[in-house]
């Protein structure tokens, strides 16, 4: 099924509605809550998102305005251009893939980030934090920077540890070890189980971190939880 883009241009009887009363009614379109996904294009040198952006931008310079008022673009690397319009207190951030990073280090893109004090909600997939700290051995690269952060939710796919043979099945059963801050966990069990028991450990970590580290935070530190998806 195709889809396309349908443009909304107001009627006259709408137009001929006080400012106020038209501003009220366009308010309605005004997105609430959302978990952006943030991909970058190395090509176009851009960020983006799979989100749609909102219908506001497009309908009229009075709705732009608007919108305009509540969001703004997200710049997390200055020789990036970006697509991004977010609302810093309500958007959710969500690192989930490989390509969320121009230079694959997105502790430095928060760190020269110009808007990382507006920062307040970001999620990361699990897996992709592993790899992270591959490169950089604090557990809090990524947020030390994110001086106004209020929650961090490591985010585990089910779709990423399920199997659908007898073969992977056999492979996934078996003990995994991780090296993490010198030390080796293992754990062995049902993969979902054990996926789960990974990253709660991962979660008591950085907790523990936040807790008792010297990082400051500007007005408290933020929670640190996990979703399962």
């Amino acid at each position: 099924m195709s889809t396309a883009l349908i443009t909304t241009t107001p009627t006259s009887s709408f137009l001929s509605l006080p400012s106020e009363l038209r501003l009220k009614i366009w308010s309605n379109l005004l997105p609430g809550p959302r978990t952006l996904p943030i991909r970058c294009s190395r090509i176009h040198k851009s960020y983006y998102t799979p989100v749609p952006t909102s219908v506001l931008l497009s309908i009229s310079s009075e709705t732009r305005t608007l919108f305009l008022e509540h969001y703004s673009l997200l710049h997390l690397n200055t020789s990036y251009d970006s697509t991004i319009y977010i609302n810093f207190a309500l958007d959710t951030l969500c690192f989930d893939h490989e390509e969320c990073s121009p230079i694959g280090d997105l502790a430095m893109d928060f760190k020269t980030c110009a808007q990382k004090d507006l920062i307040e909600r970001v999620d990361i997939d699990v897996h992709l934090w592993e790899i992270m700290r591959l490169f950089r051995f604090d557990a809090l690269a990524e947020i030390s920077h994110l001086y106004g952060l209020k929650n961090l939710t490591f985010v585990l796919r089910e779709s990423n540890v399920d199997t659908n043979n007898e073969e992977d099945e056999a492979n996934n059963m078996r003990a995994r070890t991780r090296d993490v801050w010198g030390g080796r966990m293992l754990i062995e069990g049902q993969t979902m189980d054990r996926e789960i028991a990974q990253c709660q450990w991962y979660v008591s970590m950085v907790k523990w971190e936040v807790e008792h580290g010297s990082h400051q935070w500007t007005d408290c530190k933020p929670n640190v939880q996990m979703r399962i998806i």
